[in-house]
Order: C-alpha cells, then structure tokens, then sequence
C-alpha cells in the first residue's frame, strides 16, 4: 500500500489490481467486494475514516470488524482499524466498549505483548479503534486448525499472556477478556493481547456494578456471575480456562454444563476436575487445578506465582 493509491484514492479514484485502469470511488461498494467496469476482475474497494484508508479485511468478532489500514499519520507502517458491526452498531454497549477499548488501549504502550491503540473515536459515521497492525494467526483459528497444541508451545504462549496481564495489572486494569479470540500468536511464536473493551479499573472490578454478565461464559471466572469482585486470581481462573482449552482441544465446559452452572447460581455445582484432566500431563494438570479453584482466596494469589509455577515445568521437561 504506497503512497500513490493513497493520492489516487485522494482523488476518487481507485486503480483496478487486474487492469489497472482507474475506477471512481464513489461508484462502488466500500467495504466491499466489486467487479471492476473495464474487465470484470473482482477487487475489495477501500474506505476513509477519519486519517484512515480501510484496504483489506482482517477478521474481527462479534462487536466489529476488522481490517487493514494505511494513513499518512503513520507512514510505512500498516494498521488495523476496528468498526462497529453494522448489526448492533447503535446499541449503548457496543459503543461504550469500543470508546471504552480506546481510551484504556492508548495507555497500555510499551508492551511486546500487548497491542495498545493509538488512535480511535467517532468520525465518518463510524466508531472505531486504530492499533498497529500485528502479523500472525488468533489462537482460536489455530485451535480450528490443529485442534489442540502440545506443552512445549501451550506454556510459553501462557507465559507470554501472564507477562502482558501483569502489564495491564501494574497499569492499574485488569483485563477481564482472556479467550482464544483475543490473542494473536506472532510468525516467531509470541502471544499478543488485543481487544480491551471490558477491561476496568482494579478499584472498578473490585466494586462491580455491571447490570449485565459480560464475556465469553466459556473463560470468564464464576465470580462475575454472582457479581461479586474480581482481582488477579480472577485473571488467573480464566487464563487457566484458555489454558486448559489448547492443551486438551475443548473448552473446560460444555454448553450443557454452563447452563447448570447458571442456573445453580455456579457455587452449588462443580464439574469434578479428576475426569476432566485425564488428557493433561499430571504435572500440568495440578497447576491447572488450583488455577481453576472455585474459590478465589483457593488460587494463586499472583501472577508470579502462575508464572514460576509454569516456567518451572518447561524447565523440568
């Protein structure tokens, strides 16, 4: 993405990839994939919002899309500008995490495993967060691929993950969104945090007042069910969750299960952990274990002791 096609989208114009004859703008679809007029090749047509050309699709979950971005705010260097979904894009929520996400990501630089934005808000009739660009595959789509992965590359993704939590921690949030879906594993095998539209104040989560139950039900720790406060061994349970999911393949619940639990109001039912961990290397499974304790005053209290905990069975392997 040069800074010709930036000059030529300046102009209402856009070179087809194919024939490279020029098409205006203003008659395609942005966003979108459109046939070009002279040879009827097909090609995605950008969209600016705000300093920034949308060029490519990258993903995204359920709250937005995502795609790849140039500006000249940050010549040669590529983007990822998150909008809202267009469905669900008015709703009070979804703004207020995607607002929420920039203005607690622009506080988090400075950390390899975290990618903080730098820039965000409402212009064009759009909301959206803008992050460096990082280059890799989400955890959840190499789950889909390989269907679980071995020690050796489960626990220094984990460690990775602690490090940027502890990160996040020390900057006075915590994360509150540990899932697959938010973590981005690198060309060189490092693990990159994205997506921080539920991340809090510590003093917020420790005084909840959410009207609504928020993440993923798979991942998130029992106290938030009961609306009772979340600190780091809170944190602990759900990267215990991931963690658990891409060693054995499945997430610790199934759907069946996860409704008992809500119904049961959580704390009256726990799925016993002997048949669950029959999969897992003991070693990892009795980590795993007190990570996932019902109980929060029953886990790791820090995450220098997960961290230690983990690194000392890389070690010991």
């Amino acid at each position: 993405m040069g800074l010709s096609l930036e000059k030529s989208w300046e102009k209402g114009l856009h070179p087809c990839p194919s024939c490279g004859k020029m098409v205006e703008l203003g008659a395609l679809r942005p966003l979108e994939m459109n046939s070009c007029p002279h040879c009827g090749a097909p090609f995605f047509a950008p969209k600016r919002i705000g300093a920034y050309w949308l060029v490519e699709p990258a993903g995204g979950g359920g709250m937005g899309s995502v795609y790849k971005a140039v500006s000249e705010k940050y010549p040669q260097r590529l983007l990822a500008v998150k909008v809202l979904a267009r469905i669900g894009r008015e709703a009070p929520g979804n703004i207020h995490a995607l607002l929420n996400e920039v203005t607690i990501g622009s506080r988090l630089t400075g950390c390899d495993g975290v990618a903080a934005c730098i820039d965000g808000g409402y212009e064009d009739d759009e909301y959206f967060t803008v992050m460096p660009f990082v280059q890799g595959e989400r955890l959840d789509e190499r789950l889909e691929r390989e269907g679980k992965l071995p020690p050796e590359e489960a626990l220094p993704l984990a460690l990775h993950l602690i490090a940027a939590e502890q990160f996040i921690y020390n900057h006075g949030y915590l994360y509150r969104d540990m899932k697959p879906e938010n973590v981005i594993i690198t060309p060189q095998g490092h693990a990159v945090l994205i997506d921080f539209g539920l991340c809090v104040s510590r003093e917020k989560a420790l005084n909840p007042s959410a009207e609504f139950v928020e993440g993923s039900p798979y991942y998130l720790p029992p106290e938030r069910l009961l609306g009772e406060p979340e600190d780091v061994c809170s944190e602990i349970y759900s990267l215990g969750m991931v963690l658990y999911h891409v060693l054995n393949g499945a997430t610790y619940y199934d759907s069946g299960e996860l409704e008992a639990l809500a119904r049961r109001h959580v704390g009256k039912l726990r799925i016993a952990s002997s048949s669950k961990m029959q999969a897992i290397r003991p070693d990892i499974a009795a980590v795993l274990t007190e990570m996932l304790r019902q109980e929060p005053a029953d886990r790791p209290q820090s995450f220098h002791e997960v961290y230690e905990a983990l690194a000392a069975l890389i070690i010991s392997k």
